[in-house]
């Protein structure tokens, strides 16, 4: 390389160089003016919030390598005022399973003197008093709600919805202000259908950390992954030793509760022994067999996947929807489901059984399971 290449290399180093340093000096000042606005509110949500979209966005993604922890702390560290030392001491504490990003926080805050509300170091001190799921009553997610109190003063409640359709991974997550009382109150009242269930604050970190294990395939809302990190940081924030068990019934009990319904009448239509595998089939689910919306009913016989020629016979296969139909009052008269519920579910099955049908002709056509004729 010669030495006018070597200039102008040299010299695009620099114009990159004071550009980065421009942009990072741009981000700083609208994040100051984020968080100059979150602290006149005095309640720890807003800032929570801005720290919590900061390290979602710092750390690498999920799916690939790249990070921008520098990006980002480099932005805070280059502008010193009483906003970005409030956004990096949060930050510091939400960076708690990283700890080279925690160490440069906690180094650059040790070098400035400001004053910072009381419950921002008292956030590792976090108390977690309440834990209670939410379950929708056809099985469709789950919502795990946690009151939580910091500085023994300000009260804030933390609802994750983990949807069970999608591999009961995280699909959305909120926080309010409130304490969680008053924030269940105000959900009953939006919704009924759904069953209130103490659990332990182990328990919930166990299903926490489940959940956020699980890939997501849904679309991203506005407070996911906006509180992602927040949640990823309050669940390491309860104690271990939980249990994660959200399914209704074990095989021995499903096998008996087959035997059950066709030992009904309405299950008389139901002769042919690969009516009950057929059934049994369709309740190989981590789900509860006794409920079902009407996403499950589209996963279920939405295609014709359940044609399995060596075990159920043809004609018996054809009737899944109909044998759904006669099962789901059943079991939703087990489980105390309304029937507006039920008849919303059945619905769906009358719209969908024609296409089924069609399905599970065209693919045993396609191997060969019919005459030519």
């Amino acid at each position: 390389m010669n030495d006018k290449r070597r200039a102008r290399r040299a010299k695009q180093v620099r114009r990159d160089a004071r550009r980065t340093k421009k942009r990072n000096a741009q981000s700083a000042t609208a994040l100051s003016d984020f968080a100059r606005k979150a602290l006149a509110r005095r309640h720890p949500l807003d800032l929570l919030s801005i720290a919590s979209l900061l390290v979602n966005v710092a750390k690498p993604d999920p799916l690939g390598n790249e990070t921008y922890v520098d990006s980002v702390l480099g932005a805070l560290i280059e502008v010193p005022n009483r906003e970005t030392t409030a956004l990096l001491a949060v930050i510091a504490e939400l960076f708690d399973d990283d700890p080279t990003a925690q160490l440069r926080c906690r180094e650059e805050l040790a070098e400035r003197d400001e004053h910072l509300p009381q419950w921002i170091p008292a956030l590792s001190q976090v108390d977690v008093y309440r834990a209670v799921r939410r379950s929708h009553v056809l099985g469709d997610a789950d919502e795990i709600v946690l009151g939580m109190r910091i500085d023994g003063e300000h009260e804030l409640t933390v609802a994750v919805w983990i949807d069970h359709t999608m591999l009961s991974g995280i699909a959305d997550a909120g926080v309010v202000p409130k304490p969680i009382d008053t924030a269940l109150v105000r959900v009953a009242e939006l919704s009924a259908d759904a069953d209130v269930l103490e659990m332990s604050v182990a328990d919930a970190r166990a299903w926490l950390e489940d959940a956020l294990a699980k890939p997501t395939f849904g679309q991203e809302t506005q407070t996911w992954p906006l509180y992602r990190a927040l949640v990823q940081w309050l669940a390491r924030r309860l104690p271990e030793g939980g249990e994660h068990r959200w399914q209704a019934m074990d095989w021995p009990e499903i096998e008996e509760l087959c035997d059950r319904f066709f030992a009904t009448e309405c299950a008389a239509p139901f002769t042919d022994s690969g009516h009950r595998e057929l059934l049994l089939e369709l309740l190989d689910d981590e789900r509860d067999p006794l409920r079902w919306s009407t996403t499950r009913v589209e996963q279920a016989i939405g295609s014709a996947h359940h044609y399995d020629c060596d075990r159920i016979p043809l004609e018996v296969t054809l009737d899944a929807p109909d044998l759904l139909r006669a099962f789901i009052p059943f079991a939703h008269v087990q489980r105390g489901i309304r029937d507006e519920l039920t008849s919303r579910t059945l619905a769906v099955i009358d719209a969908l059984r024609s296409s089924y049908k069609r399905g599970v002709l065209k693919e045993a056509e396609y191997w060969g399971y019919l005459d030519a004729g």
